[in-house]
């Protein structure tokens, strides 16, 4: 699903071969520099009800969806780790 930017990772799979090197500098950027860009670090969080008293905050927990793009750098940067 869309994270807060609204792109659908079935456009990055269509459009692949046009964004793959501006992506790879911002990887590879983001690697050498050891940060990550600030677009990276926002998310949707939807509550979701575990159940119990529906007032109660303490009965939901937080889903947070994270940009197409976040998801991707992290799965970069953990397959580095290992």
């Amino acid at each position: 699903s869309a994270g807060i930017d609204d792109i659908k990772p079935i456009i990055i799979k269509e459009f692949s071969q046009l964004i793959i090197k501006p992506l790879l500098h911002i990887f590879n950027f983001s690697f050498t520099q050891g940060c990550v860009p600030c677009a990276t670090k926002k998310a949707n969080v939807t509550p979701i009800f575990k159940g119990g008293d529906p007032t109660s905050l303490g009965n939901y927990r937080p889903i947070s969806v994270l940009p197409v793009f976040a998801k991707i750098l992290e799965k970069l940067m953990y397959n580095r780790v290992l």
